[in-house]
């Protein structure tokens, strides 16, 4: 319990930070925009490259590891997506916006912090392939959904294609990931000085990120979101480990301490960037609300699974 106090003690303390800025006027509100997008076009890609592009990508691969928490999160996107286009009539990019929330775990700041209290040390192996499944695949099919239907409102049904691939094109994180990919797979580096910019601006992320959360959450209410929230909560924290321990029923070879991490990287809260990430969609107070309150919830989940984990 303690364990888990002090990983989500420090997330919560700079959001509580970002939300006084903002409530006392330390930070104008009108900033929150241009430190999003400092986040979603700086220090976003930055950190992504830097961990895909440094991963031993050949090293670390166990295909059924991949394939249990790929299928498992992809399994969550589309139940989530078809349950709020269906239940709520909010249209499928707010679905879309929705499924991400589901499915793309916080593994760097809390998932791998909570494997190391775990375990007792470092189980590198698993935290990089839960990085790879989520940057790669998960994150990717997301934003490429919500994109494909904005494109596809955008074009009034003309010229799809091309507005969906401008979109595509042109996303930040889309770009950073497909980038660490190539310099992953060929074995390529930046200059020394390139690379430790881009060091500088990836450690901005997570801290940025908080406190534009927390500033996004001052005059935000529930009111009328309650339900989508739950929805999400609820795929993220329950539905997402559930569907990722019935299929390693089908992976009966996988070492034991594998399964136990998949389980944990499916039952984190959503990455602390989620309110940043789909903020380009309109749904930023949405989405802080949303991982706010999945963080709050996370923490007496995972107390549950640890404890039925030892």
């Amino acid at each position: 319990m303690e364990a888990v106090i002090n990983i989500i003690a420090p997330i919560f303390f700079l959001i509580i930070v970002g939300f006084l800025c903002v409530r006392y006027a330390f930070i104008p509100q009108a900033a929150l925009p241009g430190l999003s997008r400092f986040v979603l076009y700086l220090a976003l890609p930055a950190l992504i490259f830097i961990k895909l592009s440094s991963m031993p990508l050949k090293d670390v691969l166990q295909f059924d590891y991949l394939a249990v928490y790929a299928v498992s999160g992809l399994i969550t996107f589309s139940i989530t997506v078809f349950l709020s286009w269906q239940l709520f009539k909010g249209g499928l990019v707010k679905a879309g916006v929705r499924g991400v929330g589901a499915t793309m775990s916080n593994s760097a700041f809390i998932g791998f912090p909570v494997l190391l209290q775990f375990f007792d040390y470092p189980l590198t192996q698993a935290f990089v392939m839960a990085l790879m499944v989520e940057n790669i695949i998960l994150l990717p099919v997301g934003l490429i959904f919500i994109e494909t239907m904005l494109g596809k409102n955008d074009s009034n049904g003309k010229g799809l294609f091309l507005v969906v691939l401008k979109r595509i094109s042109t996303n930040p994180l889309l770009i950073a990931l497909a980038s660490g990919l190539i310099f992953s797979i060929f074995e390529l580096s930046l200059p020394n000085f390139v690379e430790k910019g881009f060091d500088l601006l990836a450690m901005s992320a997570a801290s940025v990120a908080l406190i534009v959360i927390g500033g996004s959450l001052v005059g935000v209410s529930i009111k009328g979101h309650l339900s989508p929230i739950l929805l999400v909560a609820v795929a993220k924290l329950i539905v997402f480990p559930v569907i990722a321990a019935l299929l390693l029923l089908l992976t009966p070879s996988m070492p034991n301490e594998l399964k136990i991490a998949v389980i944990i990287f499916a039952a984190m809260p959503m990455f602390s960037s989620y309110p940043i990430v789909c903020g380009e969609y309109g749904e930023r107070s949405f989405c802080a609300s949303t991982l706010l309150i999945t963080t709050v919830l996370s923490f007496f989940t995972l107390s549950v699974l640890l404890r039925f984990l030892v």
